[in-house]
């Protein structure tokens, strides 16, 4: 699963895949408007959906916590 959710990632904003910090919100390496683009990819390829108590800072730190909120939601 964490393949396909960095694949989608990447497609969105390339700047994911070399990131190493613990919140990609905070330090501004996606926007709100990428977060919203990440949100519509990650619903169309999982079958899921993302609620907006979901879209948080938390949920969308890392690839890590974004693939917990994907699981989470199956």
């Amino acid at each position: 699963m964490k393949e396909k959710v960095l694949a989608l990632l990447l497609e969105v904003n390339e700047e994911i895949g070399e990131y190493e910090g613990s919140n990609m919100l905070e330090d501004e390496v996606i926007t709100s408007l990428e977060v919203i683009e990440i949100v519509s990819a990650l619903e169309d390829e999982f079958g899921i959906t993302i609620s907006a108590k979901n879209i948080s800072k938390e949920n969308f730190a890392t690839v890590d916590s974004i693939c917990k909120m994907v699981e989470s939601l199956q």
